[in-house]
């Protein structure tokens, strides 16, 4: 091989490594858009756009398979009263503490979402019976109840909880999300007049 030959392969040599470097920065740099797409930037969840898109595919495998998929709504109570009394930052500690325990209360398939401000949706595909369903929400319920540290106080909150069970019979995710809506401000609206009349 001439010297002249010998520069050539190692000019390519050098272009294939900067060629992989880039190509691999790019691919990072494409995962991570695709990452900032479909989670909450907060708490790490996924947030709506990819809850949706689970939820499509699991009614779809639910209507052909006869599964059954609940939807779980949660809405913090007096979370603007955590961001007013500590401010924002303890209120955004809040969250991602509760995100880290949702996520703990529910199943690798099941999804755990941030749907907006303090309000969470948890889905899960192919569940038993309705009494399963009780049984993750009070497993939620007893997770949030326990205090938080925050702002080096512990500051106790409750949720309100609305379910919906797909049953294989027609709903879309739109109305299961508003039967789980429904749900929620029914319990948020009892606990509110029983705190009035107590």
């Amino acid at each position: 091989m001439t010297s002249r030959s010998n520069e050539t392969v190692a000019s390519l040599r050098r272009t294939n490594v900067r060629l992989a470097t880039r190509v691999l920065r790019l691919t990072q740099e494409l995962a991570q858009t695709r990452h900032f797409a479909y989670h909450d930037p907060l708490t790490g969840l996924p947030n709506r756009a990819l809850l949706w898109d689970r939820l499509r595919q699991s009614l779809e495998r639910a209507a052909r398979y006869h599964h059954h998929v609940a939807l779980l709504l949660i809405d913090l109570d007096g979370f603007k009263c955590v961001n007013d009394q500590f401010g924002h930052t303890a209120g955004d500690q809040l969250l991602r503490q509760v995100a880290a325990r949702l996520v703990a209360c529910v199943r690798r398939c099941d999804t755990a979402c941030r749907y907006g401000g303090d309000e969470f949706v948890i889905m899960l595909p192919e569940i038993g019976a309705a009494a399963a369903v009780d049984a993750v929400t009070k497993k939620i319920r007893t997770r949030l109840f326990v205090p938080y540290a925050l702002e080096k106080r512990m500051i106790s909150i409750t949720a309100s909880i609305g379910t919906a069970i797909y049953r294989a019979d027609g709903q879309d995710g739109n109305e299961l999300l508003e039967q789980a809506d429904a749900a929620m401000y029914h319990e948020k609206a009892s606990r509110d007049s029983g705190r009035r009349t107590a």
